[in-house]
């Protein structure tokens, strides 16, 4: 089953910034990991409010937040541009820790997860933190 999900697009990059995730090598783990659909992708460029926000961070709705049904509750995903200069050094970590594949399992563990895991809202967040790769999930 190939992945199906809408893509929003790309903002365009501010001078200085670059997406320190290809949508292709995103697109790769999730296929490897089974996962067979999402909501959205999108590819943020919005320094004023990242704040030194997460570059890669995603949610799926709990069902006690929806009508049900995989479909409606499809997680998705948001890479946010990162600064030029510090990109290099997420690129690393994203590589050292592979958190692409970590990822893509994470969001196919939800699929079959247990409904009480699936009741409440699911969040994974990776930020680099001091040069420190920092990931949060539920």
């Amino acid at each position: 089953m190939a992945l199906e999900y809408k893509f929003l697009g790309r903002d365009k990059l501010l001078k200085g910034y670059t997406y320190p995730i290809k949508r292709g090598d995103l697109d790769a783990a999730l296929e490897r990991a089974g996962v067979p659909e999402l909501r959205f992708i999108a590819f943020s460029c919005n320094p004023k409010h990242r704040s030194k926000g997460p570059f890669l961070s995603s949610r799926m709705l709990g069902e006690a937040q929806t009508s049900g049904g995989w479909a409606e509750r499809s997680p998705y995903i948001i890479i946010s541009a990162v600064p030029a200069d510090i990109s290099p050094r997420v690129k690393e970590r994203i590589a050292e820790k592979d958190l692409l594949n970590n990822f893509a399992g994470w969001l196919k563990a939800l699929e079959d997860a247990e409904n009480v895991r699936r009741m409440k809202d699911q969040f994974y967040t990776a930020t680099l933190i001091d040069g420190k790769l920092v990931v949060e999930n539920t």
